[in-house]
């Protein structure tokens, strides 16, 4: 990978990952290893980053991966550890709100351009980083070419600073934010569900983005146990609450275990099928409050019957009514003149005639009576079908003058 080492020992040379293997001296990039170890240190990692500030904490647990494998951080190649304007090392990755653009600047300055392992390793990074980004997130960065280049040349500080720069505005603000947010964590227990996975993520981020700042954070493990207090599964909680009561006793316990311990015991709860049972108390309320449901829909549905029996009946009531006032209305038309009352009279208007053949007050005479009775000429027997239709269309006719 190198051209020549300068160990004088015939035993194998010791090294953690090959990137820190010489990690002083420059890659020999005419030579196999050297061109294989390029291939391995640009390839994307395994999970893009879309420029989610949910997913910044996976983003960087994956290049630190690599940085170790590749050793951009250790020895005349170090790219990661970069002082400060107080000339305090600030580690890139984790804590790149410590580091200004200036301070980048000023420690690109000894390798850009220059043959050392320094420039080989940014280089390899800057293109890491460009193959592991999303297409939304390259979008972001597309036109500002200028913020990480110098003298064309692509700073990978830089690079990484600005691609976690477009994922969260940082600002004063963006520190407030994060502190907020953690103060607020039963809050957001509810907000996701209870899922204990998606809770200690956001926690993750959280804290990292405020370490990233130069933030330290105070009393996390009881914000932890505030938040994880307000799961809904009672044992859960139960188990919390041990759990808090002996960090109160002794104080051995940090927030790194606490939320692994929490993790695992909601992963066992929901694989078994128990996460959100309810308590005897709530499997007894819930009883009683389907018992209750079910009574009133009863009631209710009584009620809607009474209601369809007091229409019914009401209904029927109603039709009987008119059917009575429409006969008291014309019962007059069925009671015959006396002797000595003429054959015709007048009522509302109208002039009716008593017909002998109806036997009731109608609008026509006897004698223009329709209704007569069948003569032997024809006879009823001998009526042809034609007569006897006619005899009965004229009835008819007869008893809707009547109506009128």
């Amino acid at each position: 990978m190198s051209g020549t080492t300068s160990t004088t020992t015939s035993g194998p040379v010791f090294a953690l990952t090959p990137g820190m293997l010489d990690a002083d001296t420059p890659l020999d990039m005419s030579t196999k290893a050297a061109r294989e170890f390029y291939k391995i240190a640009i390839q994307p990692l395994r999970i893009p980053f879309d420029g989610d500030s949910k997913n910044i904490n996976m983003f960087q647990s994956q290049l630190e991966r690599r940085i170790v494998v590749c050793g951009w951080h250790t020895g005349g190649g170090n790219i990661i550890n970069i002082p400060d304007s107080k000339r305090i090392n600030q580690n890139l990755i984790k804590q790149y709100g410590c580091l200004s653009t200036n301070d980048l600047d000023t420690f690109a300055v000894a390798y850009v351009n220059n043959q050392t392992r320094a420039a080989q390793n940014n280089h390899m990074m800057a293109e890491c980083l460009m193959a592991s980004i999303t297409d939304t997130c390259f979008y972001k960065i597309s036109n500002e070419e200028e913020q990480y280049t110098s003298s064309g040349c692509k700073i990978a500080s830089k690079l990484y600073k600005l691609i976690l720069s477009k994922s969260v505005v940082d600002t004063t603000a963006t520190t407030y934010q994060l502190r907020e947010s953690l103060s607020a964590l039963e809050d957001y227990m509810s907000h996701v569900n209870s899922n204990i996975e998606l809770f200690n993520l956001r926690v993750k981020n959280d804290v990292e983005g405020l370490r990233a700042r130069g933030e330290t954070v105070d009393d996390l493990i009881m914000k932890l146990f505030k938040g994880y207090k307000a799961a809904a599964d009672s044992k859960f909680v139960a188990y919390i609450e041990t759990k808090e009561e002996s960090y109160l006793d002794d104080g051995l316990l940090d927030s790194t275990k606490l939320m692994r311990l929490a993790l695992n015991k909601y992963t066992m709860r929901k694989t078994s099928g128990k996460w959100g049972a309810p308590t005897e108390e709530q499997e007894q309320l819930i009883a009683l409050t389907s018992e209750v449901s079910k009574l009133q829909a009863e009631n209710k549905e009584m009620l809607a019957k009474s209601k369809t029996n007091q229409a019914s009946g009401s209904s029927s009531r109603s039709a009987k009514a008119k059917i009575r006032a429409k006969e008291e209305r014309w019962a007059w038309k069925k009671v015959p003149p006396s002797e000595n009352e003429s054959n015709t009279k007048v009522k509302d208007d109208k002039t009716y005639w008593w017909c002998v053949h109806h036997q009731a007050w109608c609008m026509h005479t006897t004698q223009e009576c329709k209704n007569k009775p069948i003569r032997e000429t024809p006879t009823a027997k001998t009526a042809t079908l034609d007569e006897l239709v006619e005899a009965a269309i004229t009835t008819i006719d007869c008893q809707d003058s009547d109506s009128e």
